[in-house]
């Protein structure tokens, strides 16, 4: 039973996997405007307003692939190597949570479904700097199967929805004027993306308050120098996508983060 349902979910979770390594190169289209010489430009959804400074693309980016995969000339497939690793490592990320637990539960299920969404939502936001919606929403559903699953400790998973996430938000509005004043440059972009902090809402949700704060540190760490190395290697700057270091961050933190806890605490006693 247990094999089985691990089957299931690297099937379920690696379809996702395989749409992000589809999506991201027609999310770079639209960015460079390749497609403004189209014809259907005018009534495609890509170009369709949803909010007032965002369409269809830039907020249900997975949605707007589907509608469109198979009437869009941008849309190319993928190469076959990239859809082979993918899968492996979708299926080694969520093999490595799924045996990793004493046993079989929700809070099993649900991370190993958060992992796979980690890693699309990763693989697009490194190539784009944009986060998909649908993928944080899964993350968020599984954040409230696991609240309802430990209902006892309703108030910890409450708190996680709003503290890390809260904090980044109240960075962003603090810091992104400062540096549009201090280089004079009202284009300037926000410090902390809008995917990130919905990103760890609903990581919040999925791990409580201090598992989310442990994970936010962890991609803190690993952003800054694995970011630093890619610079000296590349030799020049590159654009910072945040999100696949804090995924990092959540995933070892469902893998060892009551441990890391544990041990920090104790440290912090001696």
């Amino acid at each position: 039973m247990n094999v089985l349902l691990w089957l299931v979910i690297c099937t379920v979770t690696g379809i996702f996997s395989l749409m992000s390594i589809e999506l991201y190169p027609y999310i770079e289209s639209v960015d460079k405007n390749v497609c403004s010489g189209c014809g259907r430009r005018e009534t495609c959804i890509s170009q369709k307003k949803l909010f007032k400074d965002s369409n269809y693309v830039s907020e249900l980016m997975l949605y707007t692939y589907i509608r469109l995969r198979k009437s869009c000339r941008y849309i190319s497939p993928p190469v076959i190597h990239n859809i082979i690793i993918c899968i492996i490592v979708n299926t080694l990320l969520v093999s490595i949570l799924y045996w990793s637990g004493e046993r079989l539960n929700i809070t099993s299920v649900v991370y190993s479904v958060s992992a796979s969404m980690l890693l699309a939502l990763s693989i697009v936001d490194w190539n784009t700097q944009y986060i998909p919606v649908e993928y944080t929403g899964i993350i968020l559903i599984c954040g409230l199967i696991q609240l309802f699953a430990d209902i006892s400790n309703w108030w910890q998973y409450i708190i996680g929805l709003i503290a890390v996430s809260g904090f980044l938000y109240i960075v962003d509005v603090i810091a992104t004027p400062a540096l549009r004043k201090k280089y004079g440059d009202d284009d300037i972009s926000h410090v902390m993306g809008d995917g990130d902090i919905k990103l760890m809402a609903a990581t919040g949700l999925l791990l409580g308050w201090k598992l989310n704060i442990l994970a936010l540190g962890i991609g803190c760490i690993a952003g800054s120098v694995i970011h630093v190395i890619l610079m000296r290697i590349k030799r020049g700057e590159r654009q910072f996508a945040f999100g696949p270091y804090l995924s990092l961050g959540v995933y070892i933190t469902m893998i060892c983060g009551e441990q890391l806890v544990s041990w920090y605490l104790n440290m912090m006693r001696v």
